[in-house]
């Protein structure tokens, strides 16, 4: 790894490293390690979930004195999911400095691996400069651009229950590199696509909720 590489990463997330090899370990994917002398991120990744689990819960119990547990949890659980992670790498581009294998296509890795990337890097600001290094590059990268994701598969369950609405879902199937979901509704037929079988169920419900409301309204 080149000092360019080293430079850009620390640039776009705010922070110098210490100690370089957590860094390049965060960036290391599976794929690569099969094929070069090196160590991968998935050891690093679990540290990093585990650390941004702590440090979203201290924040919202600390800023949120009224919720209780319960509402807490909900509230983490959102903030810390796989689609605003994933959003962040992508905003940030992060996913080209990833080292992977030959063959591997980066651009294909669903919302999840790119979501991991995430991961490794906090688990690599921990073990370099502990909790409040990651307490740092948390409010520079990470809080202001986390918009809880909206749960349009609940949503659009709860609506079609209490108006009657009856909801038919076609088995998922793919359709070149993408995953195709489909549903009838009220004899329309709608249809959602995703990197993830669960991608296009997410936008497929959207579709469908916000046809059924703007409906009705």
């Amino acid at each position: 790894m080149n000092n360019d590489w080293i430079d850009n990463i620390q640039s776009l997330i705010g922070y110098t490293f210490n100690d370089c090899k957590y860094l390049c370990a965060a960036f290391t994917h599976s794929s690569y390690v099969n094929e070069h002398p090196a160590v991968g991120n998935e050891r690093i990744e679990f540290l990093g979930d585990c650390v941004l689990n702590f440090l979203v819960g201290e924040r919202l119990f600390l800023l949120d004195r009224t919720t209780n547990e319960g509402g807490l949890s909900t509230k983490r659980s959102t903030i810390v999911s796989s689609a605003p992670l994933a959003r962040i790498v992508d905003e940030l581009g992060l996913i080209q400095y990833l080292r992977v294998g030959a063959g591997v296509d980066k651009s294909n890795f669903e919302e999840k691996a790119r979501s991991d990337i995430f991961e490794a890097l906090l688990g690599a600001v921990y073990l370099d400069g502990g909790m409040n290094a990651c307490r740092v590059v948390l409010e520079k990268i990470y809080y202001n651009n986390v918009v809880p994701e909206r749960d349009y598969i609940s949503e659009l369950k709860n609506y079609s229950e209490e108006h009657g609405i009856a909801l038919f879902y076609y088995d998922i199937y793919k359709q070149d590199d993408m995953f195709v979901a489909e549903m009838d509704a009220r004899g329309k037929r709608f249809c959602g696509k995703g990197r993830s079988k669960r991608d296009a169920k997410k936008k497929l419900a959207e579709i469908v909720y916000k046809a059924l409301t703007e409906s009705n309204s």
